[in-house]
Parts: structure tokens; C-alpha cells; sequence
């Protein structure tokens, strides 16, 4: 039996030239489900922000309405004459004590 020694390399080059398309078709698979995890990841990371900042506007609507509610209570015409009755001593004007300004 002769034995023939071959050189490994070579074999493997050749026969993935052989079958070039399947290599190519590996590869693109590959590629595939890499580019599907990566697009999946990022699509989870952008809903969680995404919900973030719903909960974040809802949390700033709530907020602006008890604002309004404050704020209609505070410039309520009963609480500002109340104040500046008891808090300022203000009262009003007798009509006799009226000074009318006009403009030329």
C-alpha cells in the first residue's frame, strides 16, 4: 500500500469552492439570525422606553390637573376679597371718594 500524504488545506479550500453556494447560504443564515436577535433586542428596549415614558405622562397630566385645581382655588374672587380684607386692611372706595382718570 502506497501511502500518499495530502495536504489538508487544500482539500477543505477545494471543496468549499465546490460548494460555494451553500457556504454563501450558511453565511446568510447566519447573518439572518444575528440581525433578528439584534432587531428583537432593540425592539423590547423600545417599548420598555417607550412605556417609561407613557407612565411618565400620565404621572405630568395628573400633576397639571391638581396644578388647575390649585390654582382655580387660589384666584377663587371670594378667597382674594377675603384676603385683602383681613390680611392688606383694604376696603372698598366710598363713591363720594371715586377720583375718575381719563385719558386725552
Amino acid at each position: 500500500m502506497t501511502e500518499r500524504r495530502v495536504n489538508l488545506t487544500k482539500v477543505i479550500l477545494s471543496d468549499l469552492l465546490s460548494h460555494l453556494w451553500l457556504v454563501i447560504l450558511v453565511i446568510s443564515v447566519l447573518f439572518t439570525a444575528v440581525s433578528v436577535v439584534y432587531s428583537s433586542h432593540q425592539n423590547r428596549m423600545l417599548i420598555g422606553k417607550w412605556e417609561e415614558l407613557r407612565q411618565q405622562r400620565d404621572e405630568l397630566k395628573l400633576e397639571a390637573q391638581h396644578l388647575l385645581v390649585e390654582e382655580m382655588a387660589l384666584a377663587e374672587h371670594s378667597r382674594i376679597e377675603r384676603i385683602a380684607l383681613e390680611q392688606l386692611k383694604m376696603k372698598r372706595p366710598q363713591t363720594k371718594k371715586e377720583i375718575a382718570v381719563s385719558s386725552k
